[in-house]
């Protein structure tokens, strides 16, 4: 603890010298990291924890990760073609650069959403490509089945293939297959895990 001098304690105004040592004090005795916590780049959903104390309750209470892939999970949702414009076939409808947070994770999963349904015509079908790489992310890419606005309904579900993972600066580009008849709008989800 820092050695402190205080004016109550004096019955006197401080000297700057004093003031000057209260601050040299405070930065020489100040806590550079917490105690008892060591540096580790895992965590173990079954002993790993946060702790505080529970004042109404007095107290300790811990959260233990429930789901551990809530902490290693990064969500990316896409808007592709705005709500009122209907989404054209090609490649790289819409791109985008991975940041460094992302860096080495893997497509975990990947869904997408039109706001005005198909009527006709086939399905709308999704796939994203790492540019970079040069190699499509889903074995079987994204469907919108007709009448229906998500993929996350579709008889055949995508599938995220062998090349997925991702590094900083690599640019995922989105691109459009089929596109059902009247279909407005398209956005699109990528799930990214370890």
């Amino acid at each position: 603890m820092a050695d402190i001098t205080l004016r109550e304690t004096e019955g006197r105004p401080l000297t700057f010298a004093e003031v000057d040592g209260n601050f040299t004090n405070l930065n020489n005795d100040k806590q550079e990291t917490a105690p008892r916590l060591g540096l580790v780049t895992s965590l173990d959903a079954a002993t790993d924890k946060l702790t505080f104390y529970d004042t109404s309750a007095a107290t300790e209470r811990a959260i233990l990760p429930e789901n551990i892939l809530a902490f290693v999970e990064r969500t990316v949702i896409v808007k592709c073609v705005a709500d009122g414009i209907a989404p054209y076939t090609g490649n790289g409808i819409t791109h985008f650069t991975i940041p460094s947070t992302m860096d080495g994770k893997n497509l975990f999963s990947a869904q997408a959403h039109v706001y005005t349904v198909g009527t006709g015509g086939s399905i709308t079908n999704v796939q994203i490509n790492n540019s970079t790489t040069g190699y499509d992310m889903l074995s079987t890419p994204i469907t919108i089945d007709l009448s229906e606005n998500d993929s996350s309904t579709a008889a055949t579900p995508s599938v995220v293939g062998s090349n997925n993972s991702v590094s900083t600066g690599n640019v995922i580009r989105i691109d459009v297959d089929a596109v059902a008849t009247s279909t407005l709008g398209l956005e699109v989800r990528m799930v990214f895990s370890t």
